[in-house]
């Protein structure tokens, strides 16, 4: 390692804990805003406990396990939905850069079932697949592979035409090339679309859940609303958000690295 390298370090280290520092520093400020309004306005807790209370009670769930199944379900749901959308993405995207008449047929249909309020389409899946993970599954596939099919079509459209005359010369085959070159060079692209379409996956579980499920966060979710059980409510929206907001910082972790490898 060069004098260079060990000294830049340091500063790479700091630039990527930097955001984690403030995320946490907001996440603090948010909570004392809460404490503070339920202590000086004197809000029932029926209507907004306090962070105390909802702590205490979060504690009592993860120590008879209520949450644990909840919690892998939804987890399941999300990390199955995003690598099947991340395959499909993928694939439409190298589909539609090398071949026009397939992205002239397949993108109305694609930008329809996007614009379409994934609510609506939700009933439709579940009465399909069943209530089971498969239906929440689905559904996720659907809204996180379309950031990452975009992101990943622009990428390779920016890519220089000198390669599409190294790849004639070559006589380096479509399989190939998708392989060795289009895919290494969309991956911090690729990234990208993850880091946006996890967060689109986490809500798309949790609408499936609240429309039909056996079990997920959103399902408990819905079941504490339907029981007036405000702190479970507040709790399973916490670990929702808990959920995202560690995925997505994995992934722009990720992202960081892929960038440094292969170029924004």
């Amino acid at each position: 390692m060069t004098s260079t390298e060990a000294a830049a370090r340091p500063g790479r280290t700091a630039d990527a804990v930097r955001p984690v520092l403030i995320g946490m520093l907001s996440l603090l400020a948010g909570v004392a805003l809460w404490w503070l309004a339920t202590a000086a306005f004197g809000i029932p807790a029926y209507k907004l406990p306090s962070p105390a209370t909802v702590a205490s009670q979060a504690w009592q769930y993860t120590g008879d396990g209520v949450l644990t199944v909840h919690i892998q379900q939804t987890l399941a749901e999300v990390v199955q939905g995003v690598l099947i959308g991340l395959v499909a993405g993928v694939v439409l995207a190298i589909l539609f850069t090398r071949v026009p008449l397939v992205e002239r047929i397949l993108m109305p249909l694609v930008i329809v079932a996007q614009v379409t309020p994934k609510i609506s389409i939700a009933p439709l899946i579940v009465l399909w697949l069943g209530l089971g993970i498969g239906s929440k599954i689905a559904l996720v596939a659907m809204v996180s592979f379309y950031p990452i099919m975009i992101n990943m079509v622009t990428r390779l459209r920016s890519m220089p035409t000198s390669i599409d005359d190294l790849v004639r010369l070559l006589r380096i085959g479509p399989v190939a090339r998708a392989v060795k070159i289009d895919l290494p060079y969309s991956l911090p692209a690729i990234a990208v679309g993850l880091r946006l379409g996890v967060l689109q996956a986490v809500t798309a579980a949790v609408i499936g859940e609240f429309i039909g499920a056996q079990s997920g966060l959103g399902y408990l979710e819905k079941q504490a609303q339907d029981n007036d059980d405000i702190k479970l409510v507040i709790i399973c929206l916490g670990l929702l958000c808990l959920m995202a907001w560690v995925m997505y910082a994995l992934i722009g972790w990720a992202e960081r690295k892929l960038t440094e490898r292969f170029g924004g």
